[in-house]
């Protein structure tokens, strides 16, 4: 399939995804683990504005042909996302607001870390914009993990204090999602524009906008003390969106590159964690005495030239939660069950009558 038709496939396939209510069943969630505050019916996890690193998302973007629209090599267009997030605000399975009060006070938190493989699936030239799409690689080794800490501790600029605390759920796999994102100018602006301070002085990068599928999250496990049905559900990340430079949050410069290895219900500092120092100026700076991953993105961020090897971006995204219902091909069988079911009484109705 050629590239533009790859393209409008993709779009599609967003469109769909985000013009899509899902219809979710609440599951019942204390936040704080028995600790004061009622348990809440959830539909949708809300998870601040954030950052997100591509570790040889430059690189893979780099190595894909774009006269073929094939990978130079085997594993060469592949990339590893690592993100984290603090959760905001949470919503009844209507859509209402029904945030506690402890979370926008921040007595405690939760938050997020998670690691998945992507690949670089078509790079061209649209529209007087560079556009590439990619898309995840299920078979992957993948971790999500959710942690309620009671010392808010969570920093954007650092990527600290994301994975410590409680671990209260963990997922081991991710379902097919595609993504798309275009640099609409190549003209070097700085990278950090979310007020009231540029922590990167010196450090630029080209602007740009994507979005991405729905990632579905499974092999769950969670801590019962806070997800409080005994019933299998879902999580997802969900409209997801992405964007450069940064507007809405500080651009984090370290993130957690592996699993904690903790037990779902252990109280720690999960893996590698990243420190809270942050130093003023380029990415490259703040290398020195880290703990996590800093990502290498050059003098010019997403400028795709070699300065790489890895690339940055603002995202933002929510997690509608679910309590498991029945695939459709099982209502269907159901459906017709209880059909069939309608004919044979009424067929052993009629015979009685006679």
């Amino acid at each position: 399939m050629m590239f533009k038709e790859k393209l409008i496939a993709v779009l599609a396939a967003l469109i769909l995804s985000f013009g899509i209510t899902t219809s979710a069943q609440a599951v019942l969630v204390d936040l704080d683990g028995a600790g004061g505050i009622a348990p809440v019916d959830i539909g949708t996890l809300d998870w601040g504005p954030t950052s997100f690193a591509a570790l040889n998302g430059d690189l893979a973007a780099l190595n894909f042909n774009t006269a073929t629209q094939t990978c130079s090599a085997p594993g060469a267009c592949n990339f590893d996302v690592l993100t984290h997030a603090k959760l905001i605000g949470t919503l009844a399975p209507s859509g209402a607001i029904n945030t506690p009060t402890a979370i926008t006070n921040n007595t405690f938190e939760i938050t997020m870390v998670a690691r998945f493989t992507e690949q670089v699936t078509g790079v061209a030239t649209v529209g007087g914009n560079t556009v590439a799409t990619f898309a995840t690689l299920p078979t992957s080794p993948i971790f999500l993990e959710i942690f309620f800490d009671s010392s808010p501790d969570a920093v954007d600029v650092s990527g600290s204090g994301f994975n410590d605390g409680r671990l209260i759920l963990k997922g081991t796999s991710i379902g097919a999602a595609d993504g798309i994102f275009a640099v609409t100018s190549t003209t070097p602006v700085a990278l950090d524009q979310h007020a009231p301070t540029n922590d990167y002085t010196g450090q630029n990068t080209v602007t740009g906008t994507g979005s991405q599928d729905n990632l579905s999250i499974g092999g769950l496990t969670v801590d019962p003390t806070f997800f409080l049905q005994n019933l299998n559900f879902g999580i997802l990340f969900a409209n997801i969106s992405q964007g450069l430079p940064f507007i809405s949050v500080d651009p984090s410069d370290c993130y957690t590159p592996a699993a904690s290895g903790l037990a779902v219900g252990s109280s720690t500092v999960g893996a590698t964690a990243c420190n809270t120092a942050h130093v003023n100026g380029l990415m490259s700076a703040n290398v020195a005495g880290a703990t996590g991953f800093v990502p290498t993105i050059g003098v010019v961020n997403g400028a795709f030239v070699g300065g790489g090897p890895d690339f940055i971006a603002q995202t933002d995204f929510n997690s509608p939660i679910s309590a498991a219902v029945p695939e459709p091909s099982s209502m269907l069988l159901l459906g017709s069950g209880l059909v069939g079911l309608a004919v044979v009484l009424r067929k052993r109705t009629k015979a009685k009558q006679n």
